[in-house]
């Protein structure tokens, strides 16, 4: 399949998840979304992993908010930084993916000058950044807030999630 219509195709997966009135509407008018919610945005960040470095760890770890047997301090934590952050984040990434379409197109047009391509991927290159230091803040809240027993806990769940596995260290 050819790279404009993977990435479109992507685009419009992405596009349905920041329009989906539903599941934005709960996201905005409650703390605690529920299970079926989170896993229905892990599947979606999962569009987006390849955008990112870091993997999309907080799904994971709300649906294991029990097991993890996180306290009420850090599950609120988490809900705010989800409010403040995951449209924020998918936004950027829309508009990742779009420039990904944009320069793939140019880069075939022989009229377009390198220094154009060059200035595309400086602005991708930034928007990466972006995403990765939005997702690095929710790194940092679950770093500076997991107990030794939690880290144990979660290496167990994620040793069990083909996704993650491959990178829990023994």
């Amino acid at each position: 399949m050819p790279l404009v219509l993977m990435l479109f195709g992507l685009f419009g997966a992405v596009m349905a998840t920041a329009d989906d009135q539903s599941l934005e509407q709960r996201m905005g008018q409650q703390a605690e979304l529920s299970d079926p919610d989170w896993q229905l945005i892990e599947s979606r960040m999962a569009l987006l992993n390849n955008i990112s470095h870091l993997p999309s760890l907080l799904p994971i770890i709300m649906q294991n908010r029990h097991s993890l047997q996180l306290t009420k301090r850090q599950i609120e934590s988490l809900q705010q930084w989800r409010k403040d952050n995951y449209q924020r984040m998918v936004d950027v990434m829309n508009t990742i993916i779009a420039k990904r379409i944009v320069l793939a197109q140019r880069a075939v047009d022989p009229q377009v000058e390198q220094e154009q391509l060059i200035t595309l991927q400086d602005e991708l290159l930034q928007l990466q950044r972006e995403v990765f230091l939005v997702r690095l803040s929710c790194r940092e809240l679950v770093t500076g807030t997991f107990t030794e027993e939690q880290w144990s806990n979660f290496a167990f769940i994620a040793a069990e999630d083909p996704k993650i596995s491959g990178l829990i260290g023994q």
